[in-house]
């Protein structure tokens, strides 16, 4: 069975089947289920990203993640979303599910897949749950009973109970080291520019205030926000969310 990734804002899932292709249309690959809409993005925007996503690794390396999936470049995609992995970031953990269902820059393993989608789901987000569910009934016992075991070892590394608190531990740092007052506040147009075509003229600034957010770096919050986008649907942007935040605070 063909697993599919979905093709649309980033992170985001589709648990159905992607749509029926046109009669005499190429089956889809692996690789076009596996990849997500927003593993292509323009440098501008991935720089962007880049800057915002600074202080929390998991964002961070899931970005890398992307980008590498984007090139087709699946080890480096599997290295780094298990880096993000281990910040308790759920969405890089569903894409290395897919990776081993597909067999995508590690071998093929099923059993595997499903202990990283049993990890995904840990929070019962329903495409997760979903996507899961999928790949148990397309297992026989043998694989069943595997993906028991194998599911064991990641959630001592993996599972929000230990992956949590390395998240914490990591904004706490930033927090420590952010620029602003020394009440911890950022003030004033915090800003920065890239120059990558020599363009000073204003079209290259981005305004970094949101990455200072002050729900951004309090991590309680951080995944009530979370938790609110992806019962909704799932669409976890870098940047201002002050809806969710609303809606997230506690």
């Amino acid at each position: 069975m063909l697993i599919w990734a979905g093709a649309c804002a980033a992170p985001c899932v589709h648990a159905s089947a992607p749509p029926a292709p046109q009669a005499g249309a190429p089956a889809a690959t692996a690789e076009q289920l596996a990849t997500a809409e927003t593993d292509h993005i323009h440098l501008q925007e991935f720089d962007a990203r880049q800057r915002f996503a600074a202080n929390h690794p998991n964002e961070l390396h899931r970005l890398y993640g992307s980008e590498a999936a984007g090139k087709g470049q699946w080890g480096d995609a599997a290295v780094q979303f298990r880096r993000a992995a281990r910040y308790a970031d759920k969405y890089s953990q569903h894409r290395l599910s897919l990776m081993y269902w597909h067999g995508l820059g590690v071998r093929k393993d099923p059993a595997l897949a499903y202990a990283w989608a049993d990890l995904a789901a840990e929070r019962l987000y329903p495409q997760f749950v979903l996507i899961r569910e999928k790949m148990w009934q397309e297992m026989d016992e043998a694989e069943r009973a595997r993906a028991l075991r194998e599911g064991g070892a990641l959630f001592d590394e993996y599972a929000d109970a230990v992956a949590k608190p390395r998240f914490e531990r990591a904004v706490a740092r930033a927090r420590a080291n952010m620029t602003g007052s020394r009440a911890g506040a950022a003030n004033g147009q915090l800003m920065v520019f890239a120059t990558r075509d020599g363009d000073l003229q204003g079209s290259n600034f981005i305004d970094l205030k949101p990455m200072y957010a002050g729900w951004r770096l309090d991590p309680k919050r951080y995944w009530a926000v979370e938790d609110v986008v992806w019962q909704q649907g799932g669409n976890v942007e870098v940047g201002p969310l002050d809806t969710l935040i609303d809606q997230g605070r506690p």
